[in-house]
């Protein structure tokens, strides 16, 4: 995330995924996949619920996709089942599964017209003609294409060309949309707007929803949900603001939009409280709650850019404090990225939001400034 900020989510007014009383919509369970000797997921269990829009997001050859894959059955399971709506949906084909997919690239046919597209799928099902009109009709409306039925593939836009796309997904109604980096051909503007496009139709339709993507700001943007892939584990499942505020590891902390790590040893630890030394600061830490792990702990502290505040006299708080110098300023807009190096040579990153338009910056390159955040800013990671 480029501006180190949490994005505007879906809002969901339940969250099944508490309630253990509640049936997932989506099950893997054990699910494993081998090429040859090399494993591209291992060992995953999953549970989606129903209208949910759930992301795997990860790095390129974490085994997002493979995982995708196997839901959709073009991949079998090396061990392992899938159930959807609790049926036992491993070894169904492709063409007898009610699921759906919307590919990157679109895959539309240039021969056909944006109607005959959407219908495609209904035609080769054998849906009568009235019916398949009718939903087609209806998903057009829905996507707000209906003046376009009649045009080819190349008279539209990227962002139309996506739209026709996931029509045709959705008009055959699955109970599993599945969708493989479905933001990707368009230029960011468009991408932005889009996302929040989707979301809508996703809620009007209330189907379940599983996209694969690697980039943050498009998961934390869209989903209830996100599970966080690795070498072909799922490191963690949150929501958007779980896993941004309480990451469990370096990586997920460093992956998920940017922080600041201060490595240390936990000296002091209470319920309400621990305190780490962190030489890189040549000072200490204070949490505000309390962490599992034995005191001479070797840990690190994540602290996010925009929870930093910059200071051109010194805090009295001695705690969370450190002097530096700004080597770096990038204006973004609505926010400026400052870069500073500590006293230890540590450079830290601090954002700052633009409330006011501003010709003169009130901290400029080699400034000599204060650098200090909250207790409760600060989250303990050891691995």
């Amino acid at each position: 995330m480029s501006k180190s900020k949490i994005p505007f989510y879906k809002k969901v007014q339940e969250q099944p995924w508490l309630n253990p009383r509640e049936k997932p919509y989506i099950h893997l369970e054990n699910i494993s996949k081998y090429f040859g000797d090399v494993a591209a997921v291992k060992n995953v269990n999953l549970s989606i619920y129903k209208s949910e829009f759930f992301s795997l997001l990860g790095p390129s050859g974490c085994g997002k996709t493979t995982l995708l894959r196997m839901l959709a059955g073009f991949e079998r399971p090396t061990t392992g089942r899938i159930y959807i709506e609790g049926i036992d949906m491993t070894d169904v084909p492709p063409y007898d599964r009610p699921v759906n997919m919307m590919f990157q690239s679109y895959a539309l046919f240039p021969h056909m017209n944006v109607e005959e597209n959407i219908g495609f799928g209904l035609r080769q099902d054998g849906v009568p003609k009235n019916e398949i009109k009718n939903r087609v009709d209806q998903i057009l409306e829905l996507v707000k294409m209906s003046e376009l039925g009649k045009r080819k593939p190349h008279q539209l836009s990227g962002g139309q060309r996506q739209r026709v796309a996931l029509a045709r997904s959705l008009v055959k109604r699955p109970k599993l949309l599945l969708l493989d980096e479905p933001l990707a051909a368009l230029d960011r503007k468009l991408r932005e707007h889009t996302q929040f496009e989707l979301v809508n139709i996703q809620e009007k339709v209330d189907i379940t929803s599983l996209m694969v993507t690697h980039d943050q700001e498009e998961a934390m943007t869209m989903s209830t949900r996100i599970a966080v892939m690795s070498e072909g584990q799922i490191v963690q499942t949150g929501t958007p603001t779980e896993i941004y505020e309480f990451p469990h590891t370096k990586f997920i902390a460093d992956f998920i939009g940017t922080a600041n790590m201060f490595e240390g040893v936990l000296v002091e630890e209470e319920p309400d409280h621990a305190l780490i030394h962190s030489e890189e600061i040549d000072g200490d830490l204070y949490i505000n709650h309390g962490v599992s792990v034995p005191i001479g702990s070797h840990v690190w502290v994540a602290v996010r850019p925009e929870k930093i505040t910059i200071h051109k006299n010194e805090p009295k708080e001695k705690r969370n404090c450190a002097k530096g110098i700004v080597v770096e300023i990038a204006y973004l807009g609505d926010v400026s990225i400052y870069h500073l190096r500590l006293e230890t040579g540590k450079i830290i990153m601090a954002t700052v939001t633009n409330f006011n338009r501003i010709t003169d910056q009130e901290m400029t390159w080699d400034d000599e400034v204060y650098l200090s955040w909250k207790p409760s800013s600060g989250v303990v990671l050891v691995t």
